[in-house]
């Protein structure tokens, strides 16, 4: 009987030392939670030029959405875009320039559009550093102070637009049919 009596003992131990160390655990992720807030990086110099590059306003959205309707039906537009996506030396700065520089279809729809490459660069860039970033509510800068205020009361639109542009690099789909297993 003491043999029992002691493994119950050594149980109870171990179970009571598991306790301890969960609740131990469980201590430290409280407080790193607290901590969290005094933890969080300050954002980026470059992604806050990105975020008021631009003045975001209800045109140049409409203009940006108008660009992204029309490539979308241009094949050929749509291939030069999609070639340029794939350079990695391509920066938010440098964006509008290789697209003037190596896209002549792309820029006649940006044309069309009432729409340059560099501004709709600036424009898509400044939407996506705002939508990255709570704290740029309360930039000391008021164009990026304005553009997050922009973004939040047009959220839905802004969000549109931007799946848009990321689905101008996508190869649309073949028109050829699919092949069976």
């Amino acid at each position: 009987m003491k043999t029992a009596s002691s493994g119950n003992n050594s149980i109870t131990f171990i179970s009571r030392l598991a306790i301890a160390s969960i609740a131990g655990a469980l201590t430290l992720i409280v407080l790193g939670f607290a901590a969290a807030p005094d933890l969080r990086a300050e954002t980026p110099p470059d992604q806050i030029k990105a975020a008021g590059a631009i003045p975001l306003t209800t045109d140049l959205l409409g203009k940006m959405d108008k660009f992204i309707k029309s490539v979308g039906t241009n094949d050929a537009a749509k291939a030069e875009l999609a070639a340029v996506g794939k350079d990695p030396s391509i920066t938010p700065e440098t964006w509008g320039s290789i697209i003037t520089a190596k896209c002549p279809k792309a820029v006649g729809i940006f044309k069309a559009s009432g729409l340059t490459p560099d501004e709709f660069a600036k424009g898509i860039f400044a939407i996506m550093a705002v939508a990255m970033s709570e704290d740029l509510a309360k930039s000391e800068d008021k164009t990026v102070q304005a553009n997050a205020a922009f973004v939040a009361a047009n959220k839905n639109r802004a969000d549109a637009t931007f799946a848009g542009f990321m689905m101008l690099g996508e190869p649309g789909p073949s028109s050829s049919p699919a092949s069976s297993p």
